[in-house]
């Protein structure tokens, strides 16, 4: 009996293992006909969202496309694990120091603390016009989430959205993105343009899929999209108003742009936060 017990929490180990790792899920990807004047733009890249309540560690996790096969898989590379709730971004880039900057830089402040890793392959290319696939194997060449999408629509993003459970419950093909969208109650995209919208006119939301708490939704009095650290207004999705900030006597003190993160010059003390129709008390206690 003593010499089965190791072999059973080995067991026990996987088992939970692969648990954690069906909280993974591609929520969002830009195939080949993203369609841009600028280099980057160009770049196919993908969205993974952890769904669950605890962090997954992505470490020696693969992709391919919709060959669908192990041994034709790459390593993500850049980011080894997903926190709870959150999203990251891979684009295809074989040189990652400059193209994932630029990256940044070409969707603007949506991208603000939205960690972004890399893969590159001979084999593997997100097709926009024929339509394509992502499949993602975990460190044991097991399947954790895949998903397949038709011909693109030149500047737009496709998303998924699932439930709790982890079960997609968009179509198959995927959506669309358009601006200012926002769907579902337990994975949710919000989609924007690039900062260059203007010029390319890229549309998506990477790195902004946002997992809500089970039974919450956007509509609900508890539900809220921001926190504050130290002197710094935090946003887990981008806001689609203006921000405004009172003093208790209902003075307006500040209107900033719709960003997701902001340095409020504030003393020690209560105020009040207008954001997308909705009115908050914060707390600045430095």
């Amino acid at each position: 009996m003593k010499q089965k017990l190791p072999f059973l929490l080995a067991i026990i180990l996987l088992l939970s293992m692969s648990h954690l790792n069906a909280q993974v899920r591609i929520t969002e990807v830009m195939s080949g006909a993203g369609g841009t004047a600028s280099t980057v733009g160009d770049k196919d890249w993908f969205e993974l969202t952890n769904l669950g309540s605890v962090a997954v560690d992505i470490t020696g996790w693969k992709v391919d496309d919709n060959s669908f096969d192990k041994t034709k898989a790459f390593v993500l590379n850049g980011v080894t694990s997903i926190p709870a709730g959150k999203s990251v971004i891979f684009i295809e880039s074989s040189a990652p120091t400059t193209d994932i900057p630029a990256l940044k830089a070409f969707w603007g402040s949506s991208m603000d603390n939205v960690a972004v890793g890399s893969y590159t392959g001979s084999s593997i290319s997100l097709s926009g016009t024929n339509g394509d696939g992502v499949i993602l194997f975990d460190n044991n060449e097991a399947e954790v989430t895949r998903l397949s999408f038709g011909a693109a629509t030149t500047g737009s993003s496709f998303y998924w959205i699932y439930n709790a459970s982890g079960v997609m419950t968009s179509t198959a093909t995927g959506i669309v993105s358009t601006v200012g969208t926002i769907n579902g109650t337990i994975s949710n995209q919000v989609t924007l343009t690039s900062a260059n919208s203007l010029t390319v006119y890229n549309i998506g939301s990477p790195g902004t899929a946002v997992v809500y708490p089970l039974g919450a939704g956007v509509n609900t009095p508890y539900y809220k999209n921001w926190f504050i650290s130290g002197n710094k207004l935090k946003f887990d999705v981008m806001p689609t108003t203006d921000i405004e900030i009172f003093a208790l006597t209902g003075s307006k003190l500040a209107v900033y742009d719709a960003v997701k993160e902001i340095e409020l010059k504030l003393n020690k003390g209560i105020y009040m936060l207008r954001v997308d129709n909705k009115a908050y008390k914060f707390m600045i206690n430095k």
